[in-house]
């Protein structure tokens, strides 16, 4: 059994046994491509939770044993139910679906069964009648449509949610106001997640109502004291002194660890788009990083120069184009998933103890306007914020040049402004 993915010779099998995510799919599939055959993942995280690669599809499916024994005295056969697929679900979503399962199998339940009785109750019903899943896949495949990740966490939300309401099958019309209330106070002590889950609802209550299957959106009834409140916009950025404590550690710290910390001194990519960097995004001779619309927060392809100092922080000669640039997860090619512990590590190395790797951002837009002559959309740019308050009203909708060179002039002054005042301070 493996544990975890590397490359494998999968012409000599059809399954591979691993905890299943992002990554691992994406190299099964070129892999499925190569063998040119079927090739299944089975999830060492879930028992009986597959995924099933064919040429033109990857379908989610869930195995599993009804309970008791049959007329002869035998066990059930092996039943294999479909729970979506790959585009629509993620890995995560397929493990909640899968533990769903198998409560009603523990009831005695023979989901298999009950799923065909109820599509094939649905072919008789009229649109009203059809459950909320049905309208979310619909939803997903004509407003969603492309699978950037802000459209992949959309979804997400909004299964998760009807999930924590039990709601899943139910008609639109059943959703109320006090079912978006509920869906709140489950998520009173996790505000940010209470806001995504709210806002992702109410979208999906909207689409409702213009498919006229509901008269109104309940969310909208909510009143605004009880809508989830966005954070208080954090304001922290660290001087030269705390940012030449950040480069030069008191104590040792792990070798990718400090090359990532450098690197996000130098380069102001989001955390998350850092750390999924792939060494096919970097053009050293072009001195630049190219991230597509799915790759960042945003969805809207953006290019970062790249200054001699940040090069100097990646091993790009050493790694093929599909292998992160910076490996930070201790698991051969698994992501990133230990931010505490990475936060908790800077923190110990360098004594600087309100660390956190996104005011790293705003210490770059903060030192650069302070100490140079560049304007704050120039500056506000690099950080690829789609709504900032540099790019509103009319020059938002007429003003797309990228100013890519004059950006090229800011990384470069950055570069050397931490050479003196930071390196060698």
């Amino acid at each position: 059994m493996f544990t975890h993915y590397v490359s494998l010779n999968v012409s000599l099998m059809s399954t591979i046994h691993l905890r299943i995510d992002k990554k691992a799919i994406e190299k099964a599939i070129k892999d499925q491509r190569a063998m040119n055959g079927r090739l299944f993942l089975a999830d060492t995280d879930c028992k009986g939770l597959r995924l099933a690669i064919n040429s033109r599809t990857a379908s989610w499916t869930y195995a599993y044993r009804k309970r008791g024994f049959d007329f002869g005295g035998k066990r059930f056969p092996m039943r294999t139910l479909k729970l979506g697929d790959v585009v629509t679900m993620t890995p995560t979503e397929a493990r909640f679906e899968a533990e769903q399962v198998k409560a009603l199998v523990r009831d005695g339940g023979d989901p298999a069964v009950e799923r065909r009785q109820a599509q094939r109750d649905q072919l008789n019903a009229s649109d009203a009648d059809r459950p909320l899943t049905w309208w979310l896949d619909l939803y997903v495949r004509s407003e969603l449509g492309d699978e950037t990740r802000h459209k992949q966490y959309e979804a997400s939300h909004v299964r998760l949610g009807l999930a924590e309401l039990e709601m899943s099958g139910e008609p639109p019309a059943s959703i109320t106001e006090g079912n978006v209330k509920d869906l709140l106070q489950l998520h009173r002590d996790r505000p940010a997640t209470a806001r995504h889950r709210f806002g992702a609802m109410s979208r999906f209550l909207d689409f409702l109502q213009d498919q006229k299957v509901i008269q109104s959106n309940p969310a909208q009834s909510v009143s605004k004291k009880r809508r989830p409140k966005p954070p208080a916009p954090r304001s922290t950025f660290y001087d030269a002194d705390v940012l030449n404590r950040l480069w030069n550690p008191e104590k040792s710290l792990k070798d990718v660890y400090l090359r990532y910390l450098r690197f996000l001194i130098t380069t102001p990519l989001r955390a998350k788009e850092a750390a999924e960097l792939i060494a096919g995004q970097v053009s050293t001779s072009r001195m630049e990083i190219s991230l597509s619309a799915a790759d960042t927060k945003n969805s809207e392809a953006f290019v970062m120069p790249l200054s001699e100092l940040a090069k100097q922080q990646l091993l790009i000669g050493t790694q093929t184009d599909d292998q992160r640039v910076f490996q930070l997860s201790s698991k051969a090619e698994q992501p990133m998933n230990s931010w505490s512990h990475f936060n908790a590590s800077v923190r110990k190395a360098t004594g600087v103890k309100n660390f956190n790797l996104h005011d790293l951002r705003r210490t770059f837009s903060t030192l650069i306007a302070e100490h140079s002559e560049f304007g704050e959309g120039l500056i506000d740019g690099l950080l690829n914020h789609k709504q900032s308050a540099t790019r509103s009203g009319v020059i938002r909708h007429y003003q797309m040049a990228k100013h890519l060179e004059r950006r090229r002039e800011v990384i470069n002054w950055w570069s050397e402004f931490l050479n003196k005042e930071v390196r060698n301070a």
